[in-house]
């Protein structure tokens, strides 16, 4: 249909370019008369053509993005409800098998959704959920140890499956309580066969959550845009008194060990 409606507009552009030189062209007086009435019906026509199937094709262009954007509104709403019950199977730091390879499944199929949408805000708003399970997930799989404030990495043995992670130091230990356990049992036709078991996370679960953890190359901090405070603390009056004072201290001072030392300013330096 869209080829149609470009040949229309082609054939009329060229209807309308002869008849508009005809009008203007170089004829006897005795015909100009009937010249300029022939000629004035065609302009007409071709106009009117040109205009139609140029409202047309603008009206199928908007047509088209408004549905593109109701199916990307769809995909973000999936989306939007995917990271959540990806963030809902780890939230209670399980190690579970199971569960670690339905959401590591899930998470890489949301992420999948992104290359099919188009419209550019919404790409926006799904960029943000993304980045909010990134950090909520973050908080999740770290540990606090002795009361520090500072968020430590789950430890290796955690990955093993095992039940006491947190105080089995040893690695070795840690897989060979979350092996399989092979079971000796007769076939007969009243049982089933036990499936092999093993408490151990499937590798590939666990490189698909800590790959989806780790920035993209591609990620634009916008935080690298902002510019440092380059007025007087003393002049700051109200909430940020304690932020101007703070950033002014670290931006003149520096700690090495257990030692505060200025920082040297590098306009005095060059002196």
């Amino acid at each position: 249909m869209k080829i149609l409606v470009l040949s229309l507009i082609t054939i009329a552009c060229s209807t309308l370019l002869i008849a508009i030189s005809n009008l203007f062209s170089v004829i006897p007086v005795s015909l100009i008369a009937e010249s300029k009435m022939t000629t004035l019906p065609a302009i007409a026509i071709s106009a009117g053509v040109l205009i139609a199937s140029v409202t047309y094709l603008r009206d199928k262009s908007h047509q088209a993005k408004n549905t593109q954007r109701k199916s990307d509104e769809i995909y973000l709403n999936i989306a939007r409800e995917s990271f959540n019950e990806v963030f809902d199977l780890l939230k209670d730091k399980n190690n579970d098998r199971i569960i670690w390879v339905r959401a590591s499944r899930l998470l890489l199929q949301v992420i999948a959704l992104k290359s099919t949408i188009k419209t550019q805000d919404i790409i926006q708003a799904f960029e943000v959920s993304e980045e909010r399970l990134r950090a909520e997930l973050y908080r999740t799989l770290s540990i606090e140890n002795d009361g520090d404030k500072n968020k430590q990495p789950l430890p290796p043995q955690f990955f093993y499956g095992i039940g006491d992670w947190e105080t089995e130091k040893n690695l070795d230990n840690a897989a060979l309580k979350g092996g399989g356990e092979s079971v000796c049992v007769s076939v007969n036709i009243h049982e089933n066969i036990p499936s092999p078991s093993s408490k151990g996370l499937a590798k590939q679960s666990v490189i698909a959550i800590y790959d989806f953890l780790e920035f993209p190359v591609a990620y634009v901090d916008p935080l690298e845009d902002i510019k440092t405070w380059d007025d007087n603390w003393e002049d700051s009056h109200g909430i940020n008194q304690g932020a101007k004072r703070y950033v002014s201290h670290l931006s003149n001072n520096y700690v090495v060990g257990g030692k505060l030392h200025k920082k040297v300013n590098e306009n005095k330096r060059g002196r």
